[in-house]
């Protein structure tokens, strides 16, 4: 069985046990400026980055993340290459990104429909974990050749929660400052 300490690493494990024994943290708001995106997380975030080699080039990979309890918060943004959505297309990207996430979490798309964030098509995907133990919803946006993941995973059933819907409409875009 895949723990979320094999999914999310040390450093996420460790910052959920301590605050499923301490209670519910305080919110953090995060103002991303270089990611161009805001969000409320239900407690204090950490942050990571990666480079990824494919063939069209290099992918970079910035992730904010809060978990609480038995619940994990994650906005993630991968910057493409120049030209490479355009050529590749929104709908492929979205299609790759929410069949890799089910084969990561060894799960199965529940399912998959339209959202929208402002002007920006989405795709929302509910992904269920390997014999229901968890599942994920995931918001999928893309902006010029950059990809916003916005998720939530929890128990079964939670989902739909008061914690994760307020999670995901928390995620915002913001302006793009001019080039000087």
């Amino acid at each position: 069985m895949r723990t979320p300490f094999n999914r999310f690493g040390c450093k996420a494990f460790i910052l959920s046990v301590l605050l499923a024994a301490t209670g519910r943290a305080d919110p953090a708001v995060v103002e991303d400026a270089d990611g161009h995106f805001a969000a409320t997380f239900p407690a204090a975030v950490s942050r990571s980055n990666q480079i990824i080699d494919m063939d069209a080039g290099q992918v970079i990979l910035c992730r904010t993340y809060a978990a609480q309890g038995a619940e994990f918060f994650t906005v993630i943004y991968c910057d493409y290459p120049e030209g490479y959505v355009a050529s590749t297309g929104a709908a492929a990207i979205y299609k790759d990104m929410a069949k890799d996430a089910a084969d990561k979490a060894k799960g199965t798309i529940r399912s998959q429909g339209d959202c929208k964030l402002g002007d920006v098509a989405g795709l929302e995907v509910l992904i269920d974990g390997p014999n229901r133990v968890s599942v994920e919803r995931m918001r999928l946006y893309v902006v010029g050749d950059r990809l916003f993941q916005v998720t939530f995973t929890g128990r079964p059933n939670s989902e739909a929660g008061k914690d994760a819907q307020g999670f995901l409409d928390s995620f915002r875009l913001l302006p793009v400052p001019a080039p000087k």
